[in-house]
C-alpha cells in the first residue's frame, strides 16, 4: 500500500497512450454472446478538469448498465491499507541513537501547535482517498478524481461496485513495477518533441484529444518494459478475466486508467482476442452531460451508520466504518472516509498529561476557545458550550466553498478529544445529528479492576476509567487511568534489537533515571529487585506541601521495556498497583500456514506475511548477482521475528557445510558487532536433512535475561537468517516455537547450489569475459585439481585488461594458498616476468609474507633481489601488515635495508624496522652497517620538514621522523648522529622530539639544556613530552600530576597555535561509573581564534583512580579534535553534563 498513491499519481504521464486508432476513451463491448453491451472507459487518476471532458454518451452508458467496475473498490481501500500497516510497528519506541533511553518512555506535554493543527486538520488528510486535489490548482480541478466520480455515480444510482483486481496482487505488481519505472534515456522521437513542447502540455493534449494510441507510444518511449509488464500487461490480463466472467451475467461500466486500454497487450486487444467486438464511442457534450454531472455532484444518499468503538473502549459513536487507530507520539487519530458522498469523519485524541509537571502552558478549554476564530475554517455559524459528558464545545461552520462542517471538542480528565465531520455542501447539516447525538464516553469511576492486555500478555490492577494509545497493534503502548484523585500510567516500549543486549540491572535503573531527569526532578529513593527479571522502584517528591509523589517502576524482560507510574499521595494505592503486574503466557489466535511468496518459504504464524523490504531486484540487476530481502513478522503483542533471505551469487562456493556456517559466524561477528560486547553464540546445533541445512544457536550475555535466538536455513542457493529476542526466564512463546519449528523453504531453486563446484563455470566465464565473473572474488573456491587452469588463466588474461584485473589477481592469491609443488616455481617465474606489472608482484610478496614461515620470508628476499615493484602504497601494505608476527618479520633485516635508498621503499622499510626494534626483535648490530645511510636519510627528512615549515606552520607529528629517532638513537655517540639530534631540536616536530626526550630518560642520560628550555617555553612540546614519558612510566622532575597530563592530552588532541589559541582549566570532577569505577575528570576551556569569530569548546581527559594513586598514562576517556563546541552558558552546562554522562556509562552503546 505504501506505493499505492505514489503509483497512481506517477502514472499521469503514462496514461496520456487500437483498431485503436480511433480517438476515444469510451469503448462499447458487444458480441461473444452478450445480449446487452458493456462499456470500458479510460480514466485519469487525478481531479484535473481535463479528465472531466465527459460527453453525453458517457452518462448515457453509465445509466444503462447493471453495475460499475473499477480497478478496485474504494470502500475497501482503508481496510486494506490499515491491515497492511498494522503488520509493522505503528508507534516506534525510539531509535538506537544517543537518545535511546531518553526517548524510550518520554511523556511530552503537547505543544499548543499540536492542538491547533488537530483542529485545523482538514480533508487533505484524506485527500488521497477522496479527492486527489492540489491546493494550488483548486480552481482548475473538480471536487474529486474521475475514478471516484464514476464510483459515486454508481453508488448514488444504487448499482453494485465490482473490483477488477485482487487488491493484494495489484499491490504486488505495482510495487514491483515501481522498482524500475523509467528508461535511462527516453526514445529519440519523444525527446525531440519535448524540445518543442512542454511535457505537461503534451500529456494534457493527448488526453484532451483522447489519442490513446499516442498515449501508448509515450508510455513505451518513457517506461521500461519491466515496468509496463508489471504495471500494465499482467494487470490488464487479470482485469479482462474478471470482466469476461462478470459480463456473462450483468452489464458493466468499467473505469480503468487510460494507459490500460491501448497496445497489443492492452485491454481492448485482449477483449477482442476473447471474441468481443470493441467499438469506440464518441458524442457531443451538450447541456445533458452538464446537467447530469451537476446532479451527481449535488445529490447525496443517506450514509449507512452503525455504532463503533475505539480499541480502548473509551469512546463510541455511530459512524460509516470501523474506528481504525493510528498512533504517533502523544496522539491518536482516526480517519473514516465516506466514499459515496465524498464526506469524512476524523477523531483526534491528544494526551494532556496534566498529572505530570511541565513549564509549558497546559491545554485547557480557555485556550481552545481563544483559537477557534483562527483555526475553524470559514464562518462559525454556531458555537455551543458543552457540559456533558465532558466540558467542551460544539461548533458548526461553513467554508468559503459553501461546505458545512461540524466539530465537537471535549476536555476529559486525560485527553483533549476533537471530533470533526466534513462533507460537500449541506451534507453535514443533513446527517450530523445522528452522529453527534450518538457520542458516548467511558464514565468517570473511582474503581480499579483487573486490566488484561490483548492476547493476555500481562494483567494488572488499573482504574476502570482508562484510555490507551496503540493498544491492539504492534509498537509502543501507553495506558493511562484515574480514580478521580490519583493518576496511573503504564508504558510498554518494544525494542526489536537483534544485534545488541545490554545489562538488565543497569537498564532497569537507568530507564527511570532518564525519565525523572526529563521531568527535571530528582529521585528521593530507589531500589533494584530481581524476581526473576530486573525491576527498579523509585520515589520522586513532586509537591512536599501537598505530599504528592511520583512513584515509578521499570521492568526489563523479553523484547520490551515496561514503565509503571503513579501520581498521588496514597502509598498503598501505588504499592497495590505495582505489585499487581503479572506476565502471562501469550494466547494467540489460530496459527495458519503462511506462504511467503516473496521470500519463498512456508511457516505457521498467527500473522500474515508482511511486505518484504528490498523485495524486488531492479531490472538492470543481473540474475546471477547476490541479493538480499528482509521481512519482519510482528505480532500485536510485540514479538518480532526478523527473516533475511540471501540469494547467493551464482559463483558462490563452499566446499562443505562447515565452511558455510563459518561464513555465517563471520557475518554475525561483524553485523552484530560482537567485538563490542560480551554477547556470544551458545548452544550451537547443526544438522542436515536432505538438501536442507540448519544451524541453530542462541546469543547470550550472562548479565541479561534477554537472549537472541538465531536460526539459519540453507536450501537450493539461498540462505535464510532468522533472529528474535526471547526471555530466558521462561520457554520461548508459542509464536517463536511454532515459527522456528515450522519454517520450511519452498521447493524452488532461487539460485545456484553453493556446494556445487563452480570452477568450470568460472573459467568459461573468464574466457568469454562474462560479467558473471567480475564479482567472483572470495566466491570461487579452488582445489589442487584446478591448478593447471588457474595457471592458464593467469598466463592468458592480458594484464592491461581492466575488466579482468581483479579476477586475475584473486586467482593468483588463491593459487599461492594451495599446497602443491607446481605453485612456487610458477609464481617465481611470474614474478620475474611481471617487470611491468608491479601489482602482480606485490600480490605475490604480500601473500608470501602473510604465510608467516621462514621459508616464505626467505623467498620474498630472493624475489626482491631479482626485481623491485615500485608502488609505495602496495609496498607499505605488504611490509606492514604483520600484527603478531613481528618476530618473524625481523628476519627480513638487514637484507631489506638494501632497498631503503629507493624512495618507494624508504618509509615502509624504516617503519617496519622501527617496529621490530621497538619490540626487541632487532638489535642495533643487525643494521649497524647501514647507520650512515639511515642518519643521512634522517637529516634529509629534517631538512624537508624545515622547508615545509616556511609555507605552513604545523607542529603535527611526523611518524617517519619519529622512526628515524628510534633507529639512530643507539648510535647517538657518533658525530653524525649528534648532528642529527641537534638539527632535530629545530625541526618543530614535537612528537619526534618527545620520542628523543623519552629515550634519553629511559637510558638515564642528561637532557640537553636547549631542549629543557624549549620544553618550558613551548606548551605544546611540553605536552607531548609529558604524554610520552607517562606512557613509558618515566617520572619528570618535578613529577607530573594527573591534572598536568590531562592538560597535555587535551592540548595535543588537535593542532594548537600557542600564539593564538587559549586553553584554561575549568574544574576537576570525581565520577563513580555505573560499574563502581572511580574516575577523575579534568575539564578545559579551549578558545579557537580565527579571523571570522572566536569559537569556544570544552576539551577533557579522564583517568581511572587506582588504589595505589599512581599516575595513569592511559585516559579512561578523552575528547577528540577541538572538543565539544558551545555558544551559551546553558550549552556549556549541557555539554559538561553530557560528558559526565558518557564517562559514567562508558561502553554502554545505547547511552552514547
Amino acid at each position: 500500500m505504501k506505493y499505492f498513491f505514489t503509483i497512481l499519481t506517477g502514472l499521469f504521464f503514462l496514461q496520456l497512450t487500437n483498431s485503436q486508432t480511433d480517438n476515444s476513451l469510451l469503448w462499447e463491448i458487444t458480441g461473444n454472446g452478450l445480449e446487452e453491451p458493456s462499456y470500458l472507459y479510460g480514466t485519469m487518476h487525478v481531479s484535473s478538469k481535463v479528465a472531466f471532458r465527459l460527453d453525453d454518451v458517457f452518462f448515457e452508458s453509465l445509466k444503462k448498465v447493471d453495475a460499475v467496475a473499477l480497478e478496485s473498490d474504494p470502500t475497501q481501500w482503508m481496510d486494506e491499507y490499515y491491515s497492511e500497516q498494522i503488520l509493522s510497528v505503528q508507534n516506534m519506541s525510539g531509535s538506537y541513537r544517543s537518545s535511546f533511553y531518553e526517548d524510550l518512555f518520554k511523556l511530552e506535554h503537547p505543544p499548543l501547535q499540536m492542538v491547533r493543527s488537530s483542529i485545523r486538520m482538514n480533508d487533505m488528510a484524506l485527500n488521497g482517498y477522496l479527492y486527489r486535489k492540489n491546493g494550488a490548482s483548486d480552481n482548475f480541478e473538480e471536487e474529486t478524481y474521475l475514478d471516484m466520480f464514476i464510483f459515486q455515480a454508481g453508488k448514488k444510482a444504487g448499482k453494485p461496485i465490482i473490483s477488477l483486481e485482487d487488491f493484494n496482487e495489484s499491490q504486488y505488481l505495482t510495487s514491483k513495477a515501481a522498482t524500475n519505472p523509467s528508461k535511462k534515456e527516453i526514445d529519440q522521437w519523444l525527446e525531440e518533441r519535448l524540445e518543442k513542447e512542454n511535457r505537461y502540455t503534451i500529456q494534457e493534449n493527448v488526453y484532451r484529444d483522447r489519442n490513446i494510441s499516442l498515449l501508448d507510444s509515450i508510455g513505451a518511449a518513457t517506461n521500461t518494459e519491466y515496468f509496463r509488464k508489471n504495471m500494465l500487461y499482467d494487470r490488464n490480463e487479470n482485469m479482462v478475466v474478471v470482466m469476461d466472467s462478470v459480463m456473462k451475467t450483468q452489464t458493466i461500466f468499467a473505469g480503468v486508467g487510460a494507459a490500460h486500454l491501448p497496445g497489443e497487450q492492452g485491454m481492448i486487444q485482449m477483449l477482442q482476442d476473447k471474441g468481443y467486438t470493441v467499438k469506440a464511442l464518441t458524442s457531443e457534450q451538450t447541456e445533458l452531460a452538464k446537467k447530469e454531472k451537476k446532479n451527481l455532484d449535488e445529490s447525496f444518499v443517506a450514509p449507512t451508520l452503525s455504532r463503533k468503538r475505539t480499541p480502548d473502549q473509551f469512546l463510541s459513536l455511530k459512524t460509516f466504518d470501523n474506528l481504525r487507530e493510528f498512533s504517533m507520539g502523544n496522539q491518536s487519530f482516526y480517519m473514516i472516509p465516506e466514499m459515496t458522498n465524498g464526506a469524512y469523519l476524523t477523531i483526534s485524541r491528544i494526551n494532556t498529561l496534566d498529572y505530570l509537571p511541565t513549564e509549558k502552558k497546559k491545554i485547557d478549554l480557555d485556550f481552545v476557545d481563544n483559537i477557534l476564530f483562527e483555526d475553524i475554517p470559514g464562518e462559525i455559524i454556531e458555537k455551543i458550550e458543552l457540559t456533558a459528558p465532558y466540558p467542551g464545545y460544539s461548533i458548526l461552520n461553513k467554508t468559503k466553498k459553501r461546505d458545512y462542517q461540524k466539530y465537537h471538542i471535549y476536555k476529559t480528565p486525560l485527553e483533549l478529544v476533537i471530533i470533526k465531520f466534513g462533507g460537500k455542501l449541506d451534507f453535514v447539516k443533513q446527517y450530523e445529528q445522528e452522529i453527534f447525538s450518538s457520542i458516548e464516553f467511558l464514565p468517570n469511576s473511582e474503581k480499579l479492576s483487573t486490566f488484561k492486555a490483548p492476547y493476555n500478555k500481562y494483567s494488572m490492577l488499573f482504574p476502570e476509567h482508562a484510555v490507551a494509545n496503540n493498544l491492539e497493534n504492534p509498537g509502543k503502548t501507553l495506558l493511562q487511568g484515574t480514580d478521580g484523585t490519583s493518576f496511573y500510567f503504564f508504558q510498554e516500549a518494544p525494542i526489536f534489537d537483534t544485534e545488541y543486549v545490554e545489562e538488565d540491572k543497569f537498564e532497569a535503573q537507568f530507564i527511570v533515571e532518564e525519565f525523572v531527569n526529563e521531568l527535571e526532578y530528582e529521585i528521593e529513593k530507589g531500589a533494584v529487585k530481581k524476581q526473576p527479571y530486573y525491576s527498579y522502584r523509585a520515589t520522586v517528591i513532586m509537591d512536599s506541601v501537598l505530599k504528592t509523589q511520583l512513584e515509578l517502576k521499570s521492568i526489563v524482560k523479553d523484547g520490551s521495556y515496561y514503565l509503571m507510574g503513579y501520581t498521588g499521595d496514597n502509598q498503598e494505592k501505588a504499592d497495590a498497583y505495582f505489585n499487581s503486574i503479572k506476565f502471562n503466557t501469550i494466547a494467540y489466535d489460530d496459527f495458519k500456514t503462511v506462504q511467503d511468496t516473496a521470500m519463498f518459504f512456508n511457516v505457521k504464524s498467527p500473522v500474515k506475511a508482511p511486505m518484504s523490504r528490498r523485495r524486488f531486484s531492479r531490472d538492470d540487476q543481473k540474475d546471477y548477482e547476490e541479493k538480499e530481502k528482509y521481512s519482519f513478522y510482528t505480532t500485536p503483542s510485540n514479538e518480532q521475528i526478523e527473516v533475511k533471505m540471501t540469494k547467493f551469487h551464482d559463483l558462490q562456493m563452499f566446499h562443505k557445510p562447515e565452511d558455510l556456517w563459518e561464513h555465517v559466524d563471520d557475518n554475525d561477528w561483524s553485523d552484530m558487532k560482537l567485538y563490542r560486547s560480551n554477547l556470544r553464540a551458545k548452544d550451537k546445533e547443526k544438522e542436515q536433512k536432505g538438501a536442507i541445512y540448519t544451524y541453530n544457536r542462541t546469543f547470550k550475555d550472562s548479565l541479561s535475561s534477554k537472549h537472541i535466538l538465531a536460526k539459519d536455513v540453507y536450501y537450493k542457493g539461498r540462505l535464510y537468517h532468522l533472529k528474535t529476542v526471547i526471555d530466558s526466564t521462561k520457554q520461548p512463546s508459542k509464536f517463536v516455537e511454532e515459527f522456528y519449528a515450522s519454517f520450511s523453504p519452498q521447493d524452488t531453486m532461487v539460485g545456484k547450489d553453493v556446494f556445487e563446484d563452480k570452477t568450470a563455470l568460472f573459467f568459461e566465464g573468464v574466457k568469454e569475459k562474462d560479467t558473471l565473473v567480475f564479482e567472483a572474488n572470495d566466491k570461487v573456491k579452488f582445489k589442487t585439481k584446478d591448478i593447471s587452469q588457474m595457471i592458464d588463466l593467469i598466463n592468458t588474461v592480458d594484464s592491461d585488461d581492466a575488466s579482468l584485473k581483479d579476477v586475475r589477481e584473486y586467482t593468483l592469491e588463491e593459487l599461492i594458498d594451495l599446497k602443491d609443488n607446481r605453485v612456487l616455481p610458477f609464481i617465481t617465474s611470474l614474478y620475474e616476468s611481471s617487470y611491468n606489472d608491479p601489482d602482480v608482484q606485490l600480490v605475490i610478496l604480500r601473500k608470501l609474507l602473510r604465510k608467516k614461515t621462514t621459508s616464505t620470508h626467505e623467498k620474498v628476499l630472493d624475489l626482491l633481489e631479482k626485481d623491485l615493484p615500485l608502488k609505495k602504497s602496495g609496498i607499505s601494505n605488504a611490509l606492514n601488515s604483520y600484527g603478531d608476527s613481528l618476530r618473524l618479520s625481523a628476519k627480513l633485516f638487514p637484507d631489506l635495508l638494501t632497498y631503503a635508498s629507493i624512495s618507494e621503499y624508504k618509509s615502509p622499510v624504516y617503519e617496519l624496522l622501527a617496529k621490530v626494534k621497538d619490540s626487541g626483535f632487532v638489535k642495533k648490530k643487525v643494521y649497524k652497517k647501514y647507520r650512515k645511510q639511515i642518519i643521512t636519510d634522517g637529516k634529509i627528512e629534517i631538512k624537508r620538514t624545515l622547508s615545509a615549515r616556511k609555507t605552513s606552520y604545523n607542529n603535527n607529528s611526523n611518524d617517519l621522523l619519529s622512526d628515524y629517532v628510534k633507529l639512530i638513537f643507539p648510535f647517538r655517540k657518533d658525530r653524525s648522529a649528534q648532528d642529527f639530534f641537534e638539527k632535530l631540536l629545530d625541526s618543530g616536530k614535537n612528537d619526534a622530539i618527545a620520542v628523543y626526550f623519552t629515550l634519553l630518560m629511559k637510558n638515564k642520560e642528561s637532557i640537553p639544556d636547549i631542549l629543557l628550555e624549549e620544553m618550558e617555553e613551548d606548551i605544546v612540546l611540553k605536552s607531548e613530552i609529558v604524554i610520552h614519558t607517562a606512557k613509558n612510566d618515566l617520572k619528570l622532575s618535578p613529577e607530573i600530576t594527573q591534572k598536568e597530563l590531562a592538560k597535555s592530552i587535551v592540548l595535543t588532541s588537535r593542532s594548537f597555535d600557542k600564539n593564538e589559541d587559549e586553553i584554561t582549566f575549568i574544574e576537576e570532577k570525581l565520577i563513580t561509573t555505573d560499574k563502581d569505577e572511580k574516575v577523575a575528570l579534568y575539564l578545559y576551556h579551549y578558545k579557537n581564534k580565527d579571523s571570522y569569530k572566536d569559537q569556544d569548546y570544552i576539551r577533557y581527559a579522564a583517568f581511572e583512580i587506582k588504589d595505589d594513586k599512581t599516575l595513569q598514562s592511559k585516559p579512561y576517556s578523552k575528547s577528540y579534535g577541538n572538543g565539544k563546541r558551545y555558544d551559551t552558558d546553558k550549552e556549556k552546562e549541557d555539554a559538561i553534563e553530557e560528558i559526565i554522562k558518557n564517562i559514567k556509562h562508558k561502553n554502554r552503546w545505547r547511552v552514547k
